[in-house]
C-alpha cells in the first residue's frame, strides 16, 4: 500500500512538473506544493520591511568605505544669462 502511495505521489508531481514547463511562475508554485510550503500574501509592510532591510544590509557593508569626494563644477552664473534672454 506504502509503494502504491509512493509511485501516485511522484507521478502527481512529476505531471504538475511537466505542466508548467515554460512557465516559471506556475512551476515555482508546484515546487512550493512538493517542499510543502504554504503560500503567503505579501503586504505592503512586507515590500516596505524588505528594502528596509535592504538599505541596511549596503549601509553596513560599505559603512567602512570612504566617502568619494566630488570635486564642484563650474557653472554658469544665470544673472549672466539675462543679457542672452533679453536681447
Amino acid at each position: 500500500m506504502h509503494l502504491l502511495y509512493e509511485k501516485k505521489n511522484s507521478n502527481y508531481w512529476r505531471d504538475k512538473t511537466a505542466v508548467s514547463k515554460g512557465n516559471t511562475m506556475r512551476l515555482w508554485r508546484t515546487f512550493r506544493g512538493v517542499l510543502g510550503e504554504a503560500p503567503r500574501p505579501h503586504s505592503a509592510e512586507d515590500f516596505a520591511s524588505f528594502f528596509r532591510d535592504k538599505v541596511d544590509g549596503v549601509r553596513a557593508s560599505s559603512s567602512s568605505t570612504s566617502t568619494y569626494d566630488v570635486p564642484l563644477k563650474s557653472h554658469t552664473d544665470i544673472g549672466r544669462m539675462d543679457a542672452c534672454v533679453s536681447q
